[in-house]
């Protein structure tokens, strides 16, 4: 009995533990895969807003300066373009345009009297606010640096276009400001535009290739999308693809923000707390086993002893059997076998 119990006992809470640290496994990986996925549907939300924020100031700023030159001189323009790259660092250059398309003041008074009638920047600036295609441009320097261009009429209280102003703003900003917020949240960030140029890319890895069903997310992507597209990779990256994230109060960027979550952003922590489950559903299964073969010990040992006696009693002993009182049974048997053994001393008494 003792063999059989402790193997088949044993058998069964090996068995039962190593299912619940499986399913506790299974479930755990589960739920970092559902982790996961919110900390990319949230970062994707707190890194779109962190830029719109930032970028929405610019067009704050040159509105404010749109509003405030619809009268202005020529000399005043030129006050206001060469404080607005004074400012942070993010406009490369700010100007003004007449309506016939010659720049009439500008940062340092670079590109005065330059011919933009054909400059995208210009055309559809003219008549609304809007935001030009990222360029690269050589400031003196053998270094490019990225541009944008975000432009707007000057108009009188008439609604009649005075001028257009232009902000270039710095790519290399715009990557330096997401870089620091990714940072923040443990994650990595893309910003595609709308020819599919990488404006901004802060994975380690930066320029390798996505994988192409996220290729595929982004190219679906349509201007009116409103919902962010989560893809969990082979490798443990889960990629949230937001289309056209920038705000409703500006013009159509046309860009698109692409997160990666990867599984290691979790640390050490996950690991460890299976580790921890694994270790607790161990030490369960063990004492059960302690404590249940003790429980058994404590039940057989009368019958064992029982069994002694009864043992002794056929060979011709005569002994007297234990008065066992631990379970109903033992007291039962134990009776049984003390009156045995008196019938058995009677008989041996007769003559």
């Amino acid at each position: 009995m003792n063999t059989s119990f402790i193997g088949v006992l044993g058998f069964v809470l090996v068995a039962a533990t190593a299912a619940a640290i499986f399913g506790v496994r299974w479930q755990a990986q589960e739920y970092q895969v559902q982790l996961q996925r919110e900390l990319g549907l949230r970062g994707a939300q707190a890194l779109a807003q962190t830029f719109n924020k930032a970028i929405s100031r610019e067009w704050d700023s040159l509105r404010a300066v749109a509003g405030r030159t619809a009268y202005a001189e020529v000399a005043e323009m030129q006050e206001f373009s060469n404080a607005v790259v004074q400012a942070g660092g993010q406009i490369a250059w700010a100007g003004f345009a007449s309506p016939d398309g010659e720049i009439i003041a500008g940062s340092r008074g670079e590109r005065v009297g330059q011919d933009v009638s054909q400059r995208n920047w210009f055309r559809s600036g003219f008549s609304g606010e809007t935001v030009g295609t990222a360029f690269t441009k050589n400031e003196g320097t053998d270094e490019e640096v990225s541009l944008i261009n975000l432009s707007m009429p000057v108009k009188d209280s008439f609604g009649n276009t005075q001028a257009v102003a232009v902000y270039s703003v710095r790519i290399s900003w715009v990557a330096e400001y997401m870089a620091e917020a990714a940072q923040e949240l443990d994650l990595s960030a893309m910003i595609r535009d709308r020819k599919g140029q990488t404006l901004v890319d802060t994975r380690p890895e930066a320029g390798t290739d996505l994988p192409a069903r996220v290729e595929g997310m982004i190219l679906a992507g349509r201007p009116d999308a409103d919902r962010t597209r989560l893809h969990r990779s082979d490798a443990g990256h889960l990629y949230a693809v937001l289309p056209n994230f920038t705000l409703n109060s500006m013009p159509g960027f046309g860009w698109t923000l692409i997160v990666d979550v990867r599984a290691d952003a979790f640390g050490t922590a996950f690991p460890q707390f299976v580790k921890n489950i694994n270790l607790i559903l161990a030490s369960i299964g063990l004492a059960v086993l302690v404590l249940t073969m003790l429980l058994f010990t404590y039940l057989t040992r009368p019958f064992q002893r029982l069994i002694r006696a009864a043992t002794a009693l056929a060979d011709g002993q005569m002994v007297y059997p234990r008065e066992e009182q631990s379970t109903r049974e033992s007291m039962l048997l134990s009776a049984v076998l003390a009156q045995l053994q008196t019938q058995i001393q009677s008989l041996r008494a007769k003559p």
